[in-house]
């Protein structure tokens, strides 16, 4: 089998045309292959960015329970005292209290079996009913 010139010519064409549209499509991938680079880079940056920011999260999460367990320290200190003190508190109310039970039981004449005030004694006895009255509002 012999080419003729013509034939030749037909395979050179296609040959030609199939090169070309490798050339087309060549270059077709290199600028997909450039535009995938500068999305690597644009990436490369955003993972620096989001690497850089969980860091300070991070830094963040530590100054955060630090400061909460210091806090929690003087709180708890805080709350010793505060105990204390209302213990304190109580003890003076109940005190004060008895003070005042013994009080009244002084000027109701509790403490007294039977004795009569005098006829001088009146006023006394309303001073006494007075400061009995200011006490149980006290209370």
């Amino acid at each position: 089998m012999t080419m003729t010139p013509i034939s030749g010519l037909i395979v050179d064409g296609i040959l030609a045309f199939l090169l070309l549209g490798v050339i087309v499509v060549s270059t077709i991938v290199y600028r997909r292959l450039g535009t995938i680079k500068a999305g690597q880079a644009e990436l490369r940056d955003l993972v620096d960015s989001l690497n850089t920011a969980v860091l300070d999260a991070q830094r963040s999460v530590s100054n955060l329970k630090h400061a909460a367990v210091e806090i929690e320290g003087r709180l708890q200190v805080q709350t010793q005292k505060a105990s204390a003190i209302a213990d304190e508190l109580g003890m003076i109310t109940e005190a004060g209290n008895n003070l005042a039970d013994r009080i009244e039981k002084g000027l109701t004449g509790a403490g007294t079996r039977g004795a009569e005030p005098q006829g001088g004694a009146k006023p006394a006895q309303k001073q006494q009913q007075e400061l009995l009255a200011a006490l149980r509002e006290a209370r």
